[in-house]
């Protein structure tokens, strides 16, 4: 009996103190706006698969609620914000520099680089690795850009006038060519694994696991992921992947003793600082993983779907063929400069315009490492996950009009952005965060969407209204539409 009452007076204190513990998010329920979910698991059943319909879930939940929604993840409380006012003051408050928890899938699938780094450690890398991306450096990568999209032009080719085709796995081995050589160095086209496809089919794998493991976070068990007969092709994937990088690492080292004509190239910087001992081998290896993964998924992705949003809205083509065709009268392969790109103005409009109502990445997480006071006086206590929902602020009717949900170029005009808020518009988030690479895939996609349009008129039968975005890591399609390529003159 005394057995039995020790251990009811133990399991009250304890609720005692998980309820004492916690009074601080509580006082938000009564500022914030938001769904007590069921006991126990708050508003998780929403996120325990990426079939769940994640994208349209949260755009209900703020139809209902608003665009600042508190609510709870199992025990854990959770943000949800699509209001740009608030959005900037997250990204701008050194309190929210951190990435949420579930960004440990990233640590597990490629490393623990820049992309899912904590602070303080995240802000040395950060400063490290800047000059890699520093405009002088892109401008060298121009040759690059120009000599590998003249050779997925002679690729295309072959698929001209022969109906439509899946375009998405010769954009992504175009793009992972480029950034294994501005990044890393070395040419890998002419690899055995990249050749057979069966490297980007391991990448794809890697990205399909991590995934699954941010919406469903037990699947970061590898117990569990064995149990389920899971764990076998995904530790297949990522062995491969890392031995490809670290035969890049170990043959630019080999290779560059000396000093470097460029010690500002991404590796070099690595390697400097492994050699002075503020890396180590595992730091350029994760960042290196990482800079790769990124620089070839969301270009490959930018380029495909700005390509059929223009095959479904033919006029927006043509006046972008017509821009073109001005700077470049003939056909086959040009050189595109950097002045070039700064006179694309319509091409301009419809790359911002693709990546609105595509955002490459939907969803992005922080978590406050401190309390955080909100410019309208709400008070986020430390520890509170939060999920930036751009793709609906991208979509919002609020902010972009009557034409949010629809590809209209237009809505980049001047005199139709210069009162929008600053973080309306966030496709590479902004603030302390902001992906360091956007530059790069600007300039890298303007450059192939210019030879492309110039040579090619894209064509599909699938209708943008029957477009499903799926939530993930990268945004996805769950049907990917086909591109059927004629001949430009």
């Amino acid at each position: 009996m005394l057995t039995w009452t020790l251990w009811c007076g133990s399991l009250f204190l304890l609720c005692l103190y998980f309820l004492w513990s916690r009074r601080r998010f509580y006082l938000l329920t009564r500022k914030l706006p938001g769904p007590l979910g069921y006991p126990i698991l708050g508003m998780a059943h929403m996120l325990m698969n990426k079939e769940a319909d994640i994208l349209n879930g949260f755009g209900r939940l703020q139809d209902e609620y608003g665009p600042i929604i508190f609510s709870w993840l199992g025990p854990i409380p959770f943000l949800l914000v699509s209001d740009p006012q608030v959005v900037q003051d997250i990204f701008t408050s050194p309190h929210c520099v951190n990435k949420g928890i579930i960004y440990k899938a990233v640590d597990d699938g490629v490393g623990t680089g820049l992309f899912s780094m904590h602070d303080p450690r995240w802000s040395l890398h950060r400063k490290l690795l800047n000059p890699a991306f520093a405009h002088k450096v892109l401008l060298s990568f121009l040759p690059i850009f120009n000599r590998e999209t003249a050779l997925l032009l002679d690729e295309l080719k072959t698929l001209q006038d022969d109906g439509e085709k899946n375009l998405v796995p010769v954009l992504q081995s175009f793009t992972l060519g480029i950034a294994t050589q501005t990044t890393m160095g070395s040419d890998v086209k002419s690899q055995e694994n990249l050749m057979s496809k069966s490297l980007l089919d391991q990448y794809q794998c890697i990205l399909e696991n991590m995934t699954d493991m941010c919406f469903s976070p037990w699947l970061n068990s590898r117990f569990v992921r064995q149990l389920l007969g899971r764990e076998s092709h995904y530790s297949q994937a990522k062995t491969e992947v890392r031995q490809f990088t670290k035969k890049l690492i170990e043959k630019h080292l080999s290779e560059n003793q000396k000093e470097t004509i460029d010690k500002n190239i991404f590796l070099n910087l690595a390697a400097d600082c492994l050699r002075r001992g503020v890396f180590s081998w595992k730091n350029v290896a994760d960042e290196s993983n990482s800079i790769v993964f990124g620089a070839f998924e969301t270009t490959s992705n930018a380029i495909y779907y700005a390509l059929m949003l223009l095959a479904m809205f033919p006029n927006c083509q043509e006046r972008a063929f017509e821009e073109i065709k001005i700077l470049f009268p003939n056909t086959g392969d040009f050189e595109v400069t950097y002045a070039d790109t700064q006179q694309m103005v319509y091409l301009d409009m419809i790359l911002n315009e693709s990546m609105r109502v595509i955002p490459p990445v939907p969803v992005v997480s922080r978590q406050t490492s401190q309390d955080l006071k909100l410019s309208n006086g709400v008070v986020i206590p430390r520890g509170v996950q939060i999920a930036i929902d751009i793709y609906h602020i991208h979509r919002s009717k609020e902010i972009w009009g009557s034409e949010a949900e629809t590809f209209n170029p237009d809505h980049f005009l001047p005199h139709n952005i210069q009162d929008k808020h600053p973080y309306a518009f966030i496709p590479f988030t902004k603030g302390i965060r902001n992906c360091i690479g956007w530059r790069y895939a600007l300039i890298s996609t303007k450059v192939t969407l210019a030879k492309l349009l110039r040579n090619y008129r894209f064509r599909t039968s699938f209708p943008f209204e029957d477009l499903c975005f799926v939530e993930d890591i990268a945004i996805k399609l769950k049907t990917v539409p086909l591109l059927e390529l004629q001949k430009r003159i």
